[in-house]
């Protein structure tokens, strides 16, 4: 699981737009968040657990794999966040 799973399953089939409107942020914000030009903080990955039937532990997993530079340690977060 990597962060664009989060972010799709946020979206839940709908639009980019529609989910940044629940979360309460612009859409450039969201589409910043899938582009990784921004990583979401720690608040609004609260959110997005309470959007969808992800768990908390999952969510962090995948979107602080996206932050580490070590290749090995990064793919160990993915795998955890799949589980």
């Amino acid at each position: 699981m990597n962060i664009q799973d989060v972010l799709n399953a946020v979206a839940a089939g709908g639009s980019d737009y529609a989910a940044s409107k629940k979360l309460g942020i612009n859409r450039q914000m969201f589409s910043s968040y899938r582009t990784g030009r921004k990583t979401p903080s720690d608040t609004m990955l609260d959110k997005f657990a309470a959007m969808t039937d992800l768990s908390l532990q999952q969510i962090y997993l995948a979107v602080y794999a996206e932050k580490l530079e070590n290749p090995t340690a990064a793919e160990a977060f993915r795998k955890l966040a799949s589980h």
